[in-house]
């Protein structure tokens, strides 16, 4: 048969469904345009809500409520301020008419309670409806696209891309057209595809197949396998399951969108919010301030009332009215809210500007993780001042399209204690696993470096290879200095002498596909690697099988569904974490076939995570690393594709030793064995060849030989048994595959490819029929170049001479391709595994110097999370992980995504238990023994012995090999074996010692990240629980570890969205990166107090086909772009995982600026409650007024803002990001206020003594000078029994006017002063000067300047005035009152050493309480 015959009726088909569906579907402008007015539609109707239920009253509770922790302006502060401004008025009437000028600071208290108010009703009412305008730009969004865009093909993710969990795709029609459309896009009325197996992304009715069952959303898509009982001993033929259109007859996105709108406010109040309620509110404005009042109230009406006679009163208005208004106001927001809201619209503008700069910049192209300087200093930004003032009045009226307010990012990441990641592929790691170490077998006898065999081994194999391998390719790796290790040998000490190699590759972590070989002398084993790198080049990365294996994928997907004998596990997480289309077909194969949940695509596994032929991962660089040319597979033409597949018996669970000895091994289970195959024609010669590849235990059955890179050896049991080992040590944290071949001598009919073969459970024994009685050796030339025909040139063994006659008869049938299946060579495994990328290590080192908890939320199990935790440096030790999966929501989900299931078939999830508390309770592991609770010994010794002695790792490998050649043996071992740190030695027995011998587990030593997961410590001794429903209990009970890990495995939506409102209600600031193409995101990030949208990076199908083309700058937004703008409307950034990640800056900078602001809060306190108290002391003193009414709105509405909001000028220093913040708990404790009240009471006493004795000495010293002629003065008043006001004072209130000034600029003085010690709160003056604040020190000279020019004009209007009494006035005692100011400013600074100590102190404290886990059940 010619080849591709079967090739032309597969085409015609092809051909004839596309042109029946190219009509079918909508156009790219009818989807957006259908999008559009769904979207319009749920605002129309949330608008209708909001005015049905009045909302409105939210926003006005939110924003005047006086409990409400979002409003800077409460009810009663507008109640004070209003009371103050009629007490002013009502002063005013009865003043005489030269001193009416009080109306004046009531108009002004008044018109700033009315800006006040409107200020803070606003920015509540922004917040309210924030989400909503976000919302309505989308509808803009939305009409520019439908404008604009004519998407190709070419602009969607390949229809063959491997599924991610983090991505959700859907195969749609559009324009004509089948393309992987982002779920986002999905609208009513769209055609879609749905595979078996997989999930429904809405509720759709089918299109053409009246019989074809309705499906809701969420629903998996299960046909019915195949009518036979299931019961059968020999090969059964299975008609692929075809898949099906539907018509989807709702639009998925609402559900999102809806939620957002809904679930807007329920966010935590951050930080500094509770922070600034707690003190300004429920401190000042509600504690102190009512106390001032009345207790000045009360004071002044004893003096009133029984003092009048010894010291001097003023008019009641001014004892009940003005003095009480001028000592209380300073406590009424009369400016803050004004100067909160600006400043963070400010703050929000700069954040932006910053984040957009970072943006544009270009990524570093390499990172190394390792270095010293990963804490980089923090650059230099140049803010465009234009584009500041742009960002600062869209965000202060409400047009900003960020989130500002109800996720507030500024203020989540100025405190944020975790930052949480919930998606994995694509952003914490590169979307495509890479190779990681290559297996094969060679013959021990053969000298690998032996010049001579070594020669001759080159000449039959690489010389024909002249056009496939590149010569000039660089194979020698890199000579950087490599501690891992290169090379590992499995050693069979036994007369055929096999050993396993394993060489190691390394990931270029700058390239997400860049392989080299750590060992430097790989090439001896050239010759074994070429079949490997040619079958990866025509099975593996064979763009042509792609779509043959997708269908094959999602029928085995369905074959496990219907298996009652295979029990699910526990994670159904695949249809929680992702709608898309393709992962039901994920998450169903992983509950049967024991991987976890969206844990993604071991390379060839069918029914794996992914559970999608989709994940065949590119291995093109292997293939290159090993010397071909793309162009290799060029000399063969794909003819037929075989698949064949088997159910795993029940008890095969059983018979894994290392699963089985775990205690966990319902939940350890091993992919679904298969064997995928292609059949390829040499263009020129016309021969055959088959390539296999597929789970070890399928190959393996069919392999009766393996190549060694010189000649052709018998496979035999032991040799098996080391592979079957080596591939399920490895398959429980990376995904490996194994690699055959066989020559043809028969075509094969094009039939074949269009069935799927299904074996018997245990179907070992049909292939023993069909073995070859006497294989023969052969020049592995053939595999390489079939055009060099020798003298066996196209028969191999003595059954291929026999049939010689019958080499042109076509396979055709079931038996004959299983017989065709049979008899093949064993070439080699590949294992695979996901790399972290470098900038998210980084980004972690950073994150955990400024005692941020980097936290990932794992959906695989804890296995494969702990591994790829290890690669990010997280720890994932004992006491650093838990499992969130309970019993019980493993149930419920397992009964609402298969409601049709019978009730047996749920009963078998009774019998998979999961794993236990945090980590396999099994095992503990003792120096270089192990040991099983459950099973404390391990075989030892030969056939017939009988007896267990425990062993160590060597005295065990040692104790398989005869006595006679032990010393040989000890000899080999160190040549062959201890070739590296993470060598594990396999060690072969007699099978015929028994059945059970070789299950007994394989010696381990020491290892490094990249060994087999059984080197970790897995015994739980830390107890830790088990179950989201059971962490609240023991945070209460037991101890506070679930909330200082970094790892949750066995995660879904649900129990991360717990999960986080656990931490929250523990104090934790949590951010949250996730993927903007994940739908099942939305609920995760309303929970979060700020959420980060990342688009990821997307997996190729192959190196050589990019995931999509961008779209042109004038063609609008692409439909990756439009999708990411969609389901990010929730979040506070969204950015592209291929941009730079400048997490770490953008949080330096928020921690910078929110400690700058808290210091201006401080400050403009501190500042105020001093202007109160030293009024209420002199009134306490019985002086006269300090103030007036005027001077204090001076003070509190001018000199004290502008000198507080300097600060916030000051330069961001890097070494911020090496504290640590609090929690998100606003808790006065004792201790806590006795520390405050000592701090900011010793700066700010000096200046209240200061001030108060200035008065006093001032009047006492003028007091003579006024006296009436004939009286003395009593204390400070000149005649106390006169009829004017203040005991004599009243006659001349010029002169109390000239002392409150010179009070005021001392006061001013000292503020300034007193702000030299805030500008830098973490250094002392004599290590960082304070005028690298430019802000302040140009601030605090005009405020000098300013207030000297304003008090001097007044004092020098009444000199004149008071010519003949001039030369007595003591000019020379405000100089006096001056020389306090070094004072005051010595007494800060040893007062801010002092605070420095304790913050050291409590800073390290917290470190140590941020990096200690010990917990009740610590060991240590």
């Amino acid at each position: 048969m010619e080849s591709g015959q079967g090739e032309p009726a597969h085409k015609k088909e092809e051909q004839k469904d596309e042109k029946r569906y190219e009509n079918i579907g909508l156009t790219t402008a009818e989807s957006l345009e259908i999008l559009q007015r769904d979207v319009k539609r749920i605002i129309e109707e949330y608008e209708k809500e909001c005015k049905k239920s009045k909302k409105y009253k939210g926003w006005l509770k939110d924003a005047l409520h006086h409990k409400s922790q979002y409003t800077t302006f409460c009810w009663t502060s507008a109640a004070a301020l209003l009371m103050s401004a009629i007490m002013l008025i009502v002063s005013s009437f009865f003043e005489n008419d030269e001193s009416s000028y009080w109306p004046f600071e009531a108009v002004i208290v008044i018109i700033l309670v009315l800006f006040n108010s409107i200020l803070v009703i606003s920015d509540n009412r922004f917040r309210h409806f924030e989400i909503l305008y976000r919302v309505k730009y989308l509808v803009k969004e939305l009409e520019v696209a439908r404008s604009k865009c004519l998407w190709k093909i070419d602009n969607y993710p390949h229809l063959c891309s491997p599924l991610s969990p983090c991505i959700t795709l859907q195969w749609t029609y559009r324009d004509g057209h089948m393309v992987n459309l982002p779920w986002a896009l999905l609208v009513a009325g769209d055609m879609i595809v749905i595979k078996p197996g997989q999930q429904s992304p809405g509720y759709c009715i089918p299109y053409d197949d009246p019989e074809a069952p309705i499906l809701h959303a969420r629903e998996v898509y299960s046909p019915q396998v195949h009518s036979g009982s299931g019961v059968f001993s020999v090969p059964q033929a299975r008609t692929p399951l075809r898949n099906k259109i539907y018509k989807l007859q709702e639009t998925p996105y609402l559900s999102n969108l809806r939620m957002a709108l809904d679930m807007a406010l329920d966010r935590p109040v951050t930080c500094h919010n509770r922070e600034r309620h707690l003190v300004m509110i429920c401190c000042i404005e509600q504690l102190v301030y009512p106390i001032l009042l009345i207790l000045l109230l009360m004071f002044n009406l004893l003096r009133y009332l029984y003092l009048y006679e010894y010291v001097g009163i003023g008019h009641w208005t001014e004892l009940f009215l003005l003095q009480p208004v001028a000592a209380t106001l300073p406590l009424l927001p009369v400016a803050f809210p004004i100067w909160w809201i600006v400043l963070n619209c400010f703050g929000m503008a700069r954040f932006k500007a910053l984040f957009k700069l970072y943006q544009s910049s270009k990524k570093a192209q390499f990172l190394d993780p390792f270095e010293e300087s990963s804490d980089p200093n923090h650059p230099e930004v140049v803010y465009n001042w234009t584009e500041l003032s742009e960002y600062f009045w869209d965000i202060m009226f409400g047009k900003e399209h960020m989130m500002t307010r109800s996720a507030n990012i500024l203020h989540v990441l100025g405190s944020v204690t975790a930052l949480c990641c919930v998606d994995k592929k694509g952003i914490l790691s590169w979307p495509n696993p890479t190779a990681e170490k290559v297996f094969f077998l060679r013959n021990g006898n053969a000298n690998v470096n032996n010049p001579n065999t070594n020669a001759a081994s080159r000449t039959s194999s690489m010389a024909s290879l002249n056009k496939s391998v590149d010569p000039s390719h660089p194979s020698h790796p890199s000579d950087s200095t490599k501690q891992d290790s290169n090379r590992t040998s499995y050693v069979h000490h036994d007369m055929s002498h096999t050993v396993a190699e394993v060489l190691d590759l390394t990931h270029d972590r700058a390239l997400p596909f860049k392989l080299q070989f750590d060992d430097h002398s790989w090439r001896q084993h050239l010759n074994s690697l070429k079949p490997l790198g040619l079958a990866i080049l025509l099975n593996t990365c064979n763009m042509e099988t792609q779509e043959h294996y997708t269908q094959f994928c999602c029928h085995v997907t369905c074959e496990a569904l219907h298996n009652e004998n295979l029990v699910p596990v526990t994670n159904r997480r695949g249809r929680e974490m992702s709608k898309k289309c393709t992962a039901s077909c994920q998450a169903n194969a992983e509950d049967k076939f024991g991987y976890e949940a969206n844990d993604t695509s071991r390379p060839m596994y069918l029914v794996d995570e992914s559970g999608c032929l989709g994940q065949m991962w590119c291995l093109c660089e292997l293939a290159k690393q090993i010397g071909f040319k793309d162009q290799a597979k060029e000399i063969f033409h794909l003819d037929q594709q075989l698949s064949t597949f088997r159910h795993v018996p029940d008890t095969a669970k059983r018979d894994i030793k290392f699963a089985r000895s775990l205690s966990i091994a319902t939940k350890l289970k091993f992919p679904f064995p298969h064997m995928v195959a292609v059949v390829v024609r040499e263009k020129n010669g016309g021969g055959l060849q088959l390539l296999s590849q597929g789970t070890a235990d399928i190959i393996l059955d069919s392999c009766i030989e393996f190549w060694d890179g010189h000649d052709l050896c018998p496979l035999s049991e032991p040799d098996k048994k080391k592979v079957q080992d080596f591939y399920n040590r490895t398959s429980l944290t990376s995904y490996c595959t194994a690699f055959a071949y066989r020559p043809l001598t028969r075509s094969v009919s094009s039939k074949l490819s269009n069935i799927y073969l299904e074996l018997p459970s245990v179907s070992k024994h049909l292939y023993t029929p069909h073995r070859s009685p006497t294989p023969l050796p052969w020049d592995f030339k053939n595999v390489l170049d079939p055009r060099i025909k020798g003298l066996l040139g196209q028969f191999h063994s003595t059954d291929s001479l026999l049939c010689n006659e019958n080499k042109d008869d076509e396979v055709n049938s079931v038996d004959s391709c299983f017989d065709l299946q049979c008899n093949q060579i064993f070439i080699g495994m590949v294992t695979m595994q996901y790399q972290a990328q470098t900038d998210m290590v980084q980004l972690i080192e950073q994150l955990e110097r400024a005692c941020i908890r980097f936290v990932h939320f794992s959906k695989e199990n804890e296995l494969r999370s702990r591994v790829f935790s290890e690669k990010m440096g997280l720890e994932s030790g004992w006491n650093c992980h838990i499992s969130l999966l309970s019993e019980r929501a493993r149930r419920q989900q397992w009964l609402e995504r298969f409601p049709h299931m019978s009730s047996a078939y749920i009963s078998n999830l009774d019998n998979s238990r999961a794993m236990s508390m945090s980590a396999p309770s099994a095992i503990n592991t003792e120096m270089s023994t192990v040991k099983f609770e459950n099973e404390t010994t391990e075989w030892n010794g030969s056939a017939g012995d009988n007896k267990f002695q425990p062993k160590s790792a060597m005295s065990q490998s040692l104790s398989h090999r005869p006595k006679e050649n032990a010393t040989s043996s000890a000899v080999s071992v160190e040549q062959e074996t201890v070739r590296s740190e993470d060598s594990v030695l396999v060690q072969s027995i007699d099978l015929g010692s028994g059945q059970e011998a070789w299950r007994s587990l394989s010696c381990l030593t020491d290892s490094t990240e990249q060994s087999a997961p059984v080197n970790f410590d897995l015994s739980n001794r830390a107890k830790l629980p088990r179950g989201i429903d059971k962490i609240r209990p023991h945070i209460e009970l037991i101890d506070n570890v679930p909330l200082l890990v970094s790892l949750f495995t066995d995660c879904n939506t649900a129990v991360t969205r717990e999960m986080l409102h656990i931490m929250q209600d523990y104090g934790e600031v949590v951010c949250v990166l996730g993927s903007s193409a994940n739908a099942e995101n939305m609920p995760i990030f309303m929970q979060a107090d700020a959420a980060v949208a990342v688009e990821p990076l997307y997996p190729q199908v192959c190196q050589r086909v990019p995931v999509l083309m961008p779209t042109k700058p004038d063609e609008g937004p692409s439909p990756i772009d439009l999708s990411r703008t969609l389901n990010s409307v929730a979040c506070s950034l969204s950015v592209r995982r291929e941009d730079p990640i400048a997490i770490y800056h953008l949080v330096m900078e928020a921690r910078h600026y929110m400690k700058c602001l808290w210091n201006c809060v401080q400050f403009w306190l501190c500042c105020l409650v001093t202007l109160s108290l030293v009024q209420a002391l002199s009134a306490y003193m019985l002086l006269p007024p300090l103030f007036s009414v005027g001077q204090v709105l001076w003070l509190s509405f001018l000199i004290v803002p502008l000198l507080a909001v300097s600060l916030v000028g000051t330069p961001t220093d890097s070494t911020i990001m090496h504290r640590a913040t609090g929690k998100n708990q606003c808790v006065i404790s004792g201790q806590v206020a006795v520390f405050v009240f000592w701090c900011y009471g010793s700066k700010f006493l000096p200046t209240i003594v200061t001030v108060l004795l200035w008065q006093g000495v001032s009047l006492f010293m003028l007091c003579p000078t006024y006296a009436i002629p004939g009286s003395e003065c009593f204390y400070v008043y000149p005649n106390v029994t006169s009829e004017f006001t203040w005991g004599g004072w009243g006659l001349k209130p010029e002169m109390l006017v000239v002392v409150q000034n010179i009070a005021l600029v001392i006061i001013v003085l000292h503020f300034v002063t007193i702000s030299v010690s805030f500008v830098h709160r973490e250094y002392s003056i004599w290590r960082k000067m304070p005028f690298n604040n430019w802000i302040w020190f140009i601030t605090a000279c005009i405020v000098t300047c300013v207030q000297i020019a304003f008090s001097g004009s007044v004092f020098c209007n009444n000199w004149k005035d008071e010519d003949q009494r001039t030369e007595n006035f003591p000019l020379h005692l405000p100089l006096y009152f001056l020389v306090s100011l070094p004072l005051v400013f010595l007494i800060n600074e040893f007062i801010k050493w002092q605070e420095i100590k304790v913050n050291v102190r409590y800073q390290k404290r917290a470190r140590l309480e941020f990096t200690t886990k010990l917990g009740m059940n610590s060991p240590f």
